[in-house]
């Protein structure tokens, strides 16, 4: 009987149902979209923020007073404060290795450049940089991969092309200061380690602009610079990007101070100074450390974000569930009679409540599964437009979309129910 009384009510007043399953449809729909970007979003603005750099540098360990010129810190020349060129590889030999993006090897030297046809007659004073630019390097298992500065620092903006044997980039600063451009020459002359001066001659390939201390340097092919300053198989600094999670209250306690259980959760999850640590271990002498305004600016965006996203979300049920309530209520005040000839012939208000909670959940798995796929639906294109990608779908998020939905169409159904029990038979069946 109190299944008939159910259905005779969904077919007689389809209208009204449909109306409050789109309501529902429409807010789980919305949410699912929200917490499915929310889940995947972490990783996809880390890809993103890859683009503006390195967020784990490397350096050596033991090292002497650094002297700073022109935006550039320059050691002794000694073997203890330096990184070994042939380590690198092992940053993808790691724990953390599917997490190493792209790496950059970095060794700046002190040089002298030859200010010929330029103003003034005394040699310049300039940072030499050499790194890699597009480089493949031979891993363990055999397999090639490609790594450098285009891969970890695809901001740089060259005006020309990267530089091969015997090339170079100007900084675009120092272009301006020399009047050198593309096509020109200039001769770099730099002391090497043991005290002797080398000099050679190198073709600017393109003018380099970092908006950083780059644009006042010279840029070469990391294995000219270490002939050049007689340093071979030494590099001074390391880049990395890496995925990895922004910090919580966890990962900034001191790692001694943590139980079993939390350094276990410590060294699964790939916090910055987790992977860091790592990259420790596979760079003999070296100190890794994060580079902290890339690692903050993750934390700080990825939690506006979440919170733009649970705030959509929070809006979109709302709206679900007043129009949820405004559907009901024009229903229980049509049903007035109904209700009252229900509770003349017996019906108790537990019984009353149980044939609006029906049909409510009824309405919330309809649209639950409805929003649930449209949910889906929005998420990708939400995820393609932005990111240019999908982000993948949880099996999880449906039961828990499922459950919002009825929990709306509960809410939605409280006013009107409680609007129903305050109905008096003699009163509603009057006349």
């Amino acid at each position: 009987m109190f299944g008939r009384i159910v259905k005779e009510s969904f077919l007689r007043r389809r209208g009204r149902k449909v109306i409050a399953i789109a309501s529902v449809a429409l807010g789980t729909a919305v949410a699912t979209a929200m917490l499915a970007v929310a889940v995947g979003v972490g990783d996809k603005v880390n890809h993103e923020l890859r683009s503006y750099g390195a967020n784990i540098e490397a350096v050596p360990r033991e090292r002497t007073v650094a002297v700073t010129a022109g935006g550039f810190s320059y050691q002794a020349a000694s073997s203890s404060q330096y990184i070994n060129e042939s380590d690198l590889p092992n940053l993808k030999s790691i724990f953390w290795t599917n997490n190493i993006l792209a790496f950059a090897p970095f060794l700046t030297v002190p040089v002298k450049i030859d200010t010929e046809g330029a103003e003034g007659a005394e040699p310049v004073d300039a940072p030499l940089i050499g790194t890699w630019f597009d480089h493949e390097v031979t891993l363990e298992n055999g397999k090639g991969f490609e790594t450098g500065v285009k891969q970890v620092s695809p901001f740089w903006k060259i005006d020309g092309r990267a530089p091969a044997e015997g090339q170079c980039l100007i900084g675009a600063r120092l272009a301006a200061s020399l009047n050198r451009r593309a096509g020109d020459h200039i001769e770099i002359d730099c002391q090497g380690t043991g005290g002797a001066r080398k000099t050679q001659s190198l073709a600017i390939s393109g003018v380099l602009s970092t908006g950083s201390d780059e644009d006042r340097g010279v840029v070469a092919p990391l294995a000219a610079v270490q002939h050049l300053s007689g340093m071979e198989g030494k590099v001074d600094r390391v880049e990395i990007s890496a995925l990895t999670n922004p910090e919580d209250d966890l990962a900034r306690r001191d790692p001694s101070t943590l139980s079993p259980s939390e350094q276990e959760r410590f060294s699964c999850t790939p916090y910055p100074r987790s992977v860091a640590s790592d990259v420790e271990k596979a760079l003999p002498g070296a100190t890794a450390r994060p580079v902290m305004r890339i690692s903050e600016t993750e934390g700080v965006l990825l939690s506006r974000v979440n919170t733009m996203l649970v705030l959509a979300a929070i809006a979109a049920l709302g709206a679900a569930v007043l129009g949820v309530a405004s559907t009901m209520m024009t229903s229980v005040l049509e049903r007035k009679s109904e209700i009252g000839l229900l509770k003349a012939i017996g019906a108790s208000n537990l019984g009353v409540t149980a044939l609006f909670l029906a049909e409510s959940a009824l309405v919330g798995l309809a649209g639950g599964l409805v929003g649930l796929v449209a949910g889906y639906g929005l998420t990708e294109l939400i995820s393609n437009t932005v990111f240019g990608s999908g982000v993948p779908l949880s099996g999880a998020l449906a039961p828990v979309v499922l459950g919002i939905a009825m929990a709306v169409a509960f809410a939605g159904s409280a006013v009107p129910l409680r609007t129903a029990l305050k109905f008096r038979p003699s009163i509603v069946l009057k006349g």
